[in-house]
């Protein structure tokens, strides 16, 4: 392998989500991302057995395509939802298993929790107002699409710990925006136990 000079990479997950794979649960996606000098520039999230694509660019929007050959020409504009109270948020959970006993309880209080069903579609959508995944911890490729489409679909997205999601601990909480900063602040005043501990530490 020869490094690049040009200052921008691609970086590509052909199956993410490949225990749903292995299951031919339609939750699996191929994923890919552009970084340029200036970061995240493009991100593209497939789902092949749902036959429907998230694509976004930097200052060009974030577009759901629809059918098994998308088209932008069929595509629609990708939105998050205008909620702005955190009680009773639909919030996605991916991988909750892994998730410390704090952080699912004090989100099952405020929040109304749901199984990821294609995270990232959702929230860009507005079909969901948050989703959360934590746990095991993640690699690159995983998470690299992610800040590009959710921003130009007008949400937010950090690790948990209010850090960019392609520097920190490989959490990722992505928003409407509108409730990031009280789904951080409930974060922060979790207890920290010792599994919340490895949890933030990826252990």
């Amino acid at each position: 392998m020869t490094s690049g000079s040009s200052g921008c990479r691609w970086i590509i997950d052909p199956i993410n989500g490949t225990t749903y794979f292995t299951h031919w649960v339609p939750l699996f996606t191929n994923d890919l991302a552009y970084e340029d000098e200036c970061g995240p520039a493009i991100g593209v999230i497939n789902m092949p057995l749902r036959q429907q694509m998230v694509v976004a660019g930097r200052g060009l929007g974030c577009w759901v395509l629809p059918g098994p050959d998308p088209d932008l020409r069929s595509g629609r504009r990708a939105h998050v939802s205008e909620r702005a109270a955190l009680g009773g948020a639909r919030t996605l959970m991916h991988n909750p298993a892994g998730w410390s006993e704090e952080l699912l309880s004090a989100l099952r209080r405020r929040v109304f929790l749901m199984p990821s069903t294609g995270m990232i579609a959702a929230l860009v959508t507005g079909w969901a107002d948050a989703g959360v995944i934590a746990g095991p911890p993640m690699g690159y490729e995983d998470v690299a699409p992610i800040p590009v489409i959710v921003t130009e679909a007008g949400g937010r997205v950090t690790d948990l710990g209010g850090a960019s999601v392609l520097q920190g601990d490989m959490s990722v909480l992505g928003t409407n925006g509108q409730l990031h900063e009280e789904f951080l602040q409930l974060v922060k005043d979790l207890p920290r136990s010792r599994d919340w501990q490895a949890l933030t530490d990826g252990e």
